[in-house]
């Protein structure tokens, strides 16, 4: 008889370029969507890996102070934005550091300087940032009409939404 998962607790270390908290629990790494660095979550593993595990958030028990309402509506369930439960400000240090992890570690580099992110200060508060998107398109008979946009978090389904 297999064994029903069970909640964890952890606390969230660091986070990965697309919005994914990363925890120690047990010596090994848990990747958890949706968490962010220095935030005590309560989370459901949903993929086991050798080296790591993915897993749901459930519940943030102690927020990070960069934890903001996210503005779209189909987030949580549409799986196109990932960082928007995040400040502007820690979304720009999220992507800056998996950089520099990615040119120390993989590429074995070290910049003499790092300059500042650009970004326009004009973009409406920062939501307009995306420069490419991967759509899916499906004809869905129950629901009387075509679906377009992205495929929801966690299943193949495409996100019923009607604007992004």
């Amino acid at each position: 008889m297999k064994r029903k998962k069970e909640p964890e607790l952890a606390f969230i270390e660091s986070a990965t370029h697309d919005g994914r908290g990363i925890a120690a629990v047990s010596g090994k790494k848990v990747f958890v969507a949706g968490a962010l660095p220095g935030e005590e979550v309560r989370f459901l593993r949903r993929k086991k890996r050798r080296n790591f595990d993915e897993a749901e958030l459930l519940e943030v028990l102690k927020p990070a102070a960069e934890r903001i309402a996210p503005r779209c509506a189909a987030y949580g369930v549409c799986g196109g934005c990932s960082l928007q439960h995040t400040s502007q400000a820690e979304q720009r240090a999220i992507k800056s550091c998996a950089l520099k992890d990615s040119l120390s570690r993989i590429g074995q580099v070290e910049p003499q300087r790092w300059l500042d992110p650009l970004f326009e200060e004009g973009d409406e508060g920062g939501w307009n940032y995306r420069r490419r998107a991967r759509l899916a398109v499906k004809d869905v008979p129950g629901k009387g009409r075509v679906l377009v946009g992205f495929r929801e978090r966690h299943a193949p389904f495409v996100t019923d939404m009607h604007r992004c």
